[in-house]
């Protein structure tokens, strides 16, 4: 009977022992077990069923707004050095050509074969007042001509009008010469100023 008493004793003791506990040392584990819980209601899954934390989609969002960013980037400075590019190119016009001989009724000097500055005239010589002495024009069909000669004020003070030398032909008559020469009209072309 004893022990029975001892043992009830005992069990009276713990259990108020146990109601006794001062309630600052249990926070720690109630404040664990609430962190926890806010840590399970912040991991969520994806629609795959994957688990989710915010903090980690958050940082995934930002990265893909980086990524995004950089993208736009870089799309807009190759349209800049595409832009660039093109400025930097020559640009295709259209020309409007005429023909001209070596005989001396066309030509400004009087002086037959010889351009305005006193060379020989040569295949690739076209005569404008607009474009400088020198500048090259690479003409389709046409290949390259230089601009070696100066032609009319009245035709030829215009960026679109070449006049272009044709050589004689060999044992080709003056008549003959002029006559085909002056047959071949006004030819429309695409060309470029090369420099």
């Amino acid at each position: 009977m004893r022990n029975r008493t001892m043992c009830l004793s005992m069990v009276l003791l713990s259990s108020s022992l146990l109601f006794t506990i001062p309630t600052s040392t249990m926070t720690p584990l109630a404040n664990n077990i609430k962190e926890e819980a806010n840590v399970d209601r912040m991991i969520h899954k994806d629609r795959f069923g994957l688990l989710i934390n915010p903090i980690q989609e958050q940082f995934e969002r930002d990265r893909l707004e980086i990524e995004k960013k950089k993208a736009e980037e870089l799309k807009i400075q190759k349209e800049k050095e595409l832009r660039e590019q093109k400025k930097n190119e020559p640009q295709w016009q259209e020309f409007e050509l005429t023909f001209y001989s070596s005989l001396d009724i066309e030509n400004y000097s009087g002086c037959g074969g010889i351009t305005c500055t006193g060379g020989k005239l040569f295949d690739g010589v076209v005569a404008s007042n607009y474009y400088k002495i020198n500048t090259q024009i690479k003409l389709q069909g046409w290949g390259e001509v230089t601009v070696l000669d100066k032609g009319s004020d009245k035709y030829f003070n215009n960026d679109y009008r070449l006049d272009v030398y044709i050589p004689r032909e060999h044992n080709e008559s003056d008549s003959h010469y002029y006559s085909r020469v002056n047959k071949m009209g006004k030819v429309k072309v695409k060309g470029q100023i090369i420099k």
